[in-house]
Parts: C-alpha cells; sequence; structure tokens
C-alpha cells in the first residue's frame, strides 16, 4: 500500500495491490460497513452502461489473450514494443510502461479496423449494441431517417435511465469515440493512432488509413498544452513510440495554428484549435457594390503575401486521420466545427480515412454520452489506479465554527465575509501542504471556484487584503470567463504565460480564482487543494469534473511510491452533492470529518552526522530482445563443461567468520553426496 504524502487519521479508499498497466479485475463498491466506507468488489472488472463498450470490450480482451489472431505485421511489431519490451525514458524513476487504459484504447482502434473492420455507426451498434429494456414492450434501439436525410437512433439510454433521440455520423464514416479520464494519458493515444496509421499506409498494401492527421483543439489552451508535445514531432522523440529500426522510415512534417506551410505529398500533422478552421469555413465574401458584383473579389495587393486557409490545404490532402481533443461540450451555437470538418469529409476523394474523439465526458449537446463510444475508462477507474490524485473530501463536521446554514445575501461586497469561514479553512490546508510539500521541492497550489466573475475578484482582493492569509496580489491569479465556460480573449495573453509555468516553483502564484464554469484544459498538476463556494439549490446540478477535474492530475515530482491526494472543501450542502454525485460515478472518494492529522517529519540534524550510516543504493537492471528469444533454439546451445569436468567431485565450503576480528564461527561443506536442506543452509549464512 502506497502511503499518502500527506498524512490522515485513516487509510482512503483502495485496491490493494493495483498496478495501471494491468487489466482490472476488480473495483470499489461503496460499503457503510468498512472502516473507509468503500470495499473491493472482486466479482469482476467495473461494468459500463455504454452503448457499444461491454461487448467490444470482451471481444478485444479475448483477441489480446489469444496473440491478436488476424493482424498485421505492423500491428503485431508494434504492439510488441509498445507493451512488450523494457523502455528506459529520461524522466522516468522506473522502467517505462504504457498504462493499461491507453493499450486498450489504442487495441480496440486496431481491432475494430483491422479485424472486426467496421465502418459505419449504426452497422457497429446492430453488432455490438447492448440490449437494455426499460420494460417488455419498449425496444433497446431503433434507427429512423429525418426528412433532411440526419440519421438518427432513437433508444433507452441506459446512463441515465430514460428514452433519447441522438444523431449518428453519415454512412461509412468512421468515427470513434474514446472516454478517457482526466490525467489518464489521452495524448499519448493519440499519438500511438498517429503512429500505427502511418506505418500501417506505407508497409500494408490496400491500407485505407493517412500518413496525413489534423488534430484539433477546443481552444488555445489546450492548443498550447498539445503544442509542446507534437511541435517538431517532441513527443515521438521523447517516449517510446517507434520501434529502432523504422525511425529512419518515420517523418511528419508538422503545420501549426497560422502557419503558411503548404503540406508535403504525405506525411502531414495539422495541430490547431477549431475556430482556425470553421472561421475560414464560414467566411463567405460579399459584394459591397456593383462593381465588385460584376467583377468579383478584389485580387490580394501583395500576391506574395497571399496564403491558402489551413481548411483549403486540408481538402487538398488525399486522405487524412482527424482527431479531436476534449471533444465534448458541444452546444447547439457551436456545431460550425462539426460542419467543417464534415466539409473536409465531403471533400475528400475517400472522405475522411478516421475521425475520433477523445475526452473524459464525450458527450452530444443534449448531455448524453455519443452513441459511438466504443472505449470507457471512467474516473473511478483512474482514481483506483492512482494514475490521478485521490479526492478527499473535508467536511470539517467536527469543527463547532462551521456555520451549519448556507451564506445567504452574497453579492460582490461582502463576499470575503460571508464565505470567511472557508476561506480560512482552505487556506490553513494549503499552508499545510505547502509545508510539507516544500520539503519534497514542490509548490502546491490553491484553487477557489466562485459562482460569478465579480466575486472572484472580490474574493481575489480579500486574500490578498486580509494580513492573516500572507499572500501578495502577485501571488493570487484570476481567471475570468464569458458564459460558455472560455477565457475572456482580453485576459487570454497573461493567462496563456500563467497556464505554461504555474506548476513551476520559481512562478509566483499559489492560489487561482475564478468560476465554477471554467472549461477543461487549465489542469494544473499541483493543485492539491480545492475549495467551491457557491449558495446550492437542490436544482443545480454538481458534476464531479467541474469541482475537481481542475486538480486531479499528478504531479510529476513526486514518485508512484507515494499516494497524491485532492483535498476538496466547501460548504455541507456543496460537499453533500459532490459526494453524491462521486458515489454515483463509483469513484472512492474518502471523507475526513476534520482536518487531517499532523505529520510526523523524520529528517537528519546536525548533532547526529556523525552516526551516519552509509547504505549503498544499488539500481539492478534487466534487458531482454524479446524478438531474439523468440528464435533461440534449446537444443542447438553448446554444453557449458566437458563431460571430464562434471566427473569430478563438486565441492563448496561455506565458511562464515566474525567481521571484526576475522575468527571462524562455522564452516559446513555442500557436495553431491551431502545436500542440506535451504532453511538449514540459509539459517547458517544469516
Amino acid at each position: 500500500m502506497a502511503k499518502a504524502v500527506i498524512t490522515y487519521d485513516r487509510d482512503l479508499p483502495e485496491v490493494r495491490g493495483r498496478l495501471p498497466w494491468d487489466r482490472p479485475t476488480s473495483y470499489l463498491v461503496k460499503d457503510e460497513c468498512d472502516p473507509s466506507g468503500w470495499r473491493e468488489e472482486t466479482s469482476g472488472r467495473r461494468p459500463s452502461r455504454l452503448l457499444m463498450v461491454s461487448k467490444i470490450r470482451e471481444a478485444v480482451d479475448d483477441w489480446r489473450d489469444s496473440g491478436y489472431p488476424g493482424a498485421s505485421e505492423v500491428t503485431r511489431r508494434l504492439f510488441e514494443f509498445w507493451f512488450e519490451e523494457d523502455h528506459q525514458v529520461d524522466g522516468f524513476s522506473t522502467p517505462f510502461r504504457y498504462y493499461f487504459c491507453q493499450r486498450e484504447a489504442i487495441e480496440t482502434l486496431v481491432w475494430l479496423v483491422e479485424i472486426a473492420r467496421q465502418r459505419d455507426v449504426r452497422t457497429m451498434i446492430q453488432n455490438y449494441g447492448q440490449v437494455w429494456q426499460e420494460d417488455l414492450f419498449s425496444n433497446n434501439f431503433e434507427f429512423q431517417t429525418t426528412m433532411d436525410g440526419r440519421r438518427q437512433i432513437s433508444r433507452y439510454i441506459a446512463e441515465k435511465e430514460s428514452e433519447g433521440v441522438q444523431d449518428l455520423p453519415r454512412e461509412n464514416l468512421r468515427r470513434l469515440a474514446f472516454k478517457m479520464a482526466t490525467g489518464s494519458g489521452k495524448t499519448w493515444v493519440m499519438a500511438m493512432a498517429v503512429v500505427w496509421s502511418y506505418f500501417h499506409k506505407k508497409r500494408i498494401r490496400g491500407s485505407d488509413l493517412s500518413t496525413n492527421f489534423l488534430i484539433v483543439a477546443p481552444n488555445v489552451i489546450v492548443y498550447q498544452r498539445l503544442e509542446k508535445d507534437f511541435a517538431d514531432s517532441r513527443l515521438f522523440r521523447t517516449i517510446p513510440l517507434i520501434p529502432p529500426a523504422w525511425r529512419g522510415d518515420f517523418s511528419l512534417k508538422v503545420i501549426l495554428r497560422g502557419e503558411a506551410g503548404e503540406p508535403a505529398a504525405s506525411g502531414n500533422l495539422f495541430l490547431t484549435n477549431i475556430q482556425q478552421i470553421y472561421e475560414s469555413h464560414d467566411q463567405e465574401w460579399t459584394p459591397q457594390n456593383a462593381v465588385e458584383a460584376l467583377l468579383g473579389k478584389k485580387p490580394a495587393k501583395d500576391l506574395a503575401s497571399s496564403q491558402r486557409s489551413m481548411l483549403e490545404r486540408l481538402k487538398s490532402l488525399s486522405d487524412l486521420v482527424v482527431m479531436n481533443d476534449e471533444a465534448h461540450h458541444v452546444h447547439d451555437e457551436d456545431l460550425a466545427w462539426n460542419r467543417a470538418l464534415m466539409g473536409i469529409d465531403e471533400t475528400l476523394p475517400a472522405g475522411l480515412s478516421l475521425w475520433l474523439d477523445f475526452s473524459a465526458t464525450p458527450k452530444d449537446q443534449n448531455g448524453t454520452y455519443f452513441p459511438w463510444v466504443v472505449c470507457d475508462y471512467p474516473l473511478a477507474q483512474a482514481v483506483e489506479d492512482r494514475i490521478v490524485k485521490a479526492p478527499l473530501i473535508v467536511t470539517k463536521e467536527d469543527d463547532p465554527r462551521q456555520p451549519v446554514e448556507e451564506p445567504d445575501g452574497v453579492t460582490s461586497a461582502n463576499v470575503g465575509e460571508k464565505y470567511g469561514y472557508w476561506l480560512r479553512a482552505a487556506v490553513a490546508r494549503w499552508k499545510e501542504h505547502s509545508s510539507i510539500y516544500g520539503r519534497l521541492g514542490v509548490k502546491p497550489v490553491l484553487f477557489i471556484m466562485t459562482e460569478e466573475t465579480a466575486h472572484a475578484d472580490a474574493i481575489g482582493r480579500y486574500l490578498w487584503q486580509t494580513q492573516e492569509f500572507g499572500f501578495r496580489e502577485s501571488e493570487v491569479l484570476i481567471i475570468h470567463t464569458d458564459a460558455a465556460g472560455e477565457i475572456r480573449k482580453k485576459d487570454l495573453d497573461q493567462l496563456r504565460r500563467a497556464a505554461r509555468d504555474i506548476d513551476e516553483p520559481r512562478n509566483r502564484v499559489k492560489v487561482i480564482v475564478s468560476v465554477m464554469m471554467l472549461r477543461e484544459g487549465w489542469d494544473v498538476r499541483n493543485v492539491t487543494v480545492v475549495l467551491g463556494l457557491r449558495p446550492f439549490t437542490s436544482a443545480a446540478k454538481i458534476l464531479p469534473e467541474q469541482v475537481i477535474g481542475r486538480g486531479l492530475r499528478l504531479m510529476r515530482e513526486i514518485g508512484p511510491d507515494r499516494t497524491q491526494t485532492l483535498e476538496v472543501l466547501g460548504t455541507r450542502k456543496l460537499l453533500d452533492a459532490l459526494r453524491d454525485e462521486l458515489e454515483l460515478e463509483g469513484v472512492g472518494a474518502g471523507t475526513s470529518k476534520s482536518d487531517p492529522m499532523k505529520p510526523v517529519i523524520v529528517e537528519p540534524v546536525q548533532e547526529r552526522s556523525t552516526y551516519d550510516i552509509a547504505i549503498p543504493i544499488t539500481k539492478p537492471q534487466l534487458e531482454h530482445d524479446v524478438c531474439k528469444l523468440a528464435e533461440l533454439d534449446v537444443d542447438q546451445l553448446e554444453p557449458t563443461y566437458d563431460q571430464s569436468d562434471l566427473a569430478e567431485r563438486f565441492r563448496i565450503v561455506l565458511k562464515m567468520e566474525f567481521a571484526t576480528t576475522h575468527t571462524d564461527i562455522h564452516t559446513e561443506e555442500i557436495s553431491p553426496g551431502k545436500s542440506l536442506p535451504s532453511q538449514v543452509l540459509l539459517s547458517s549464512l544469516t
């Protein structure tokens, strides 16, 4: 069991011995009789209620267990390199291994394309859709077509326990969605898909995949995170994605947002945010007068500076794979991105080779999961695998000073005083974290979520103007958003810079204040305490990804032998609602009624340095070549000894002596005629 960095009065809920690169075989369920409030269910893996996941998951498990029958040589070599061979990677204290969720995601993609040969979502649903029935008379799902030609599915949606109608992709558009929790490494799966498609197209005769790729981000913050990985093909050089013998055959021309470069004949990776595509898609020239109407659009004054839009360059390719990062929270007014991508699909000779959606919550405009989700890795599993922080809800019920009722009459003028108790409690927890993590060279961050932008401004001022908190104005960062949860344009440049280095120890920001609706992309690794401030009403829907999503990612500086936690504070009703939602999703969140216990710090002191005992630290390494082992013929091995050597009497004399005086203590001879039980031998040696 990995000990938490912060000491708590009880063990956090966990699946003991769980390793994130092994296939899960059990999961946590709520159990009030257990001291932690949770117990391990060992009947199998956590089930999914999404439409196609269960049957596809079962088929992929069988395919993996059988050794990938029917897989191409490209697939076999990549899977062997990714999942069977050892890798030493800079920045990793232990041998590099992909998480099982990453492995399952790429295996599912390959199985559907290469083995099951599925292209059309409707056919996939007919083959792998799980039959849930609300009653004996209702059908699980039915297909229909609107008068304007849109394909739809009417179905009983198990995860919502209600009927619903959803749009489907056009016929034979191979669109797949991957539900992967925040912090589970979606970007690496995207990179694996790039490598697999690239070599499949180049090495497999008749492949309908592509060496051209478009990676789309929903906003600038997410775009900049992707840019760090894909600019100059950095990610493909830093983690084991390409077998050494194939590296000379891998070449991508990376074209970033705003760059004017023309694509190569093949091997292109476009990275942009969606606005760069649909803005050029929606631009229509309108004549300003009768002359323009007669003569047409006026040519550019500087023809040398004229360049094709990114959309035009994409449409000029022969084939293309599209990947949407954070493909969720799509509302009716934002469907321009969908029309732009559909325009590319209709222009390419054979349409898009693949359209892949990656998100922790791949939902449509009605808040319902896409029916084409094929892989489900939920937040609950990520918490159990400890690839994200373990959430802990600190209710502080044992503190008699905590107000029982929700504050009323909250305004921007009094929000600091109204929420003063919770602000002081959260800052106290952050200071405790700061003292502990500071010894490890890590700077923890406090994230405060408010209801309104005006409240965020007021609380920011309250924090740096209240002397007891000890914050300077430069140490409190306020993030303003619009009604859709996007950062306001006038603040974007400043916040971009902050987003790049807020986790760095040299960065001065210690507190982030924003509104509840802050969208994905602002995931700060060093957030260890979250405070939710918002009046609670029974009609308000509390989404766990809204409250804790900003702080789930693990800090890289803390080793895997220590459990990282995310403490969540707020009003009682807010925390009760959050706990209910987390339990509904199966997340084993710990709870604490009071502040976690003070840690016991063990550290060296100068006065005792003379008693220091040097303990050698060894770092064993094991290397093996799977390819050569597969070719090993045991019968052809030469004998190590001649028969004449083996005929001689074989003797081993064990001699023990006192280390200081070299006085003999015991001598024992081991020979073929005299065998010793292993227990006796070990006891003699020790």
